[in-house]
């Protein structure tokens, strides 16, 4: 592609840097497909138990993400044979579960003539992961699919007094009320502002939609703990984690375009829930693929003070938005609701 054709269809393009894996470098240690690589989604066998090489090495991408088509951006490091301009494909999405239990989802991608992992949470070396579903309708590469929830200014956070707190006067090293755990120490706050628009436009809650005692708002990942009475729940356990912008139904429950916004994300020792205007919500997950989510300034200070990047996610079943149907929707908010 011409240099400046190039540039001009990257210019309005998303930009996010990623780690990949070759497909050659997770391989098949048990099933119909033992001792092959991750290839084509026509050779992939569910049950097939996979783990990474020892000596697997990530490589890291810059990818250009527009509305139509996803490509390689220009890089100070790029990948030798994966010219930037490069069409990356997205496969479809896959989901492990490691042999300790541990979901693990990853976009299969395709580029250059190469298949590629993306994990969106880490891959650990060493480390049997079963593969349980593959959706090959996930074919676009959605930066919403990237990006780490988190709270807007003016939510209120509970205190390991009782007390409520703006998340925006929170400082490292304050307690919070926890779930699970008690009261826990603050660790680190991350800070960013952006235009409230798209995938970065914020979810609003009116008070008592959800429980919450005054407005809510929270990034359109943010995921709020509910627990669901009764024996026609979702999915097999009662604890489950929705997105915010799952719930989201025009009238109760809003996202607002237009505008500035600015996220707090909450880090502590480890994964909790905490609460929010008196409901529960979850905190920021440390790992490598939120990390890389982040902005570069946030990336690097979470990085330092955490080198190791490998928090457990909790154990509430999450809500995949693609199960969200109209009338589910609808029985969570009146469930919820005070």
């Amino acid at each position: 592609m011409p240099r400046n054709t190039f540039e001009e269809s990257t210019a309005l393009a998303q930009i996010y840097e990623c780690d990949v894996f070759d497909g050659a470098n997770l391989r098949v240690i048990w099933g119909i497909n033992e001792g092959d690589g991750l290839g084509p989604p026509d050779m992939i066998c569910l049950g097939d138990i996979f783990a990474l090489a020892d000596q697997a090495q990530p490589l890291r991408l810059r990818l250009a993400i527009a509305a139509t088509q996803t490509q390689l951006a220009t890089s100070e490091t790029p990948v030798a044979d994966l010219p930037a301009g490069s069409a990356v494909q997205v496969c479809g999405e896959l989901r492990f579960m490691s042999s300790d239990s541990e979901m693990v989802l990853a976009l299969l991608l395709y580029c250059g003539g190469r298949h590629m992992v993306l994990p969106l949470h880490p891959i650990r070396p060493r480390t049997g992961y079963s593969l349980i579903a593959l959706d090959r309708t996930a074919t676009a590469l959605r930066m919403a699919e990237l990006v780490q929830g988190c709270f807007a200014t003016g939510t209120r956070v509970g205190m390991a007094d009782g007390s409520l707190c703006a998340v925006e006067h929170l400082r490292a090293g304050m307690e919070l009320r926890t779930r699970d755990h008690g009261p826990q120490t603050l660790r680190w706050i991350g800070q960013a502002t952006q235009r409230a628009h798209g995938i970065f436009a914020p979810v609003t809650f009116a008070p008592g939609t959800v429980g919450n005692l005054g407005p809510l708002t929270l990034g359109p990942l943010q995921r709020i703990f509910l627990y669901q009475r009764g024996e026609a729940r979702l999915g097999t356990r009662p604890e489950i984690l929705v997105q915010a912008q799952s719930l989201v139904d025009g009238t109760r429950v809003l996202q607002r375009q237009g505008g500035f916004v600015t996220y707090y994300s909450l880090v502590f020792d480890h994964h909790q829930i905490i609460y929010v205007e008196g409901i529960p919500a979850e905190s920021m997950l440390v790992s490598r693929a939120t990390v890389e989510r982040l902005p570069e300034a946030l990336a690097q200070d979470l990085a330092q003070r955490f080198p190791h990047l490998n928090q457990k996610a909790h154990f509430a079943q999450d809500m995949p938005l693609a199960q969200m149907t109209a009338d589910i929707r609808e029985a969570l908010l009146r469930q919820t609701k005070r």
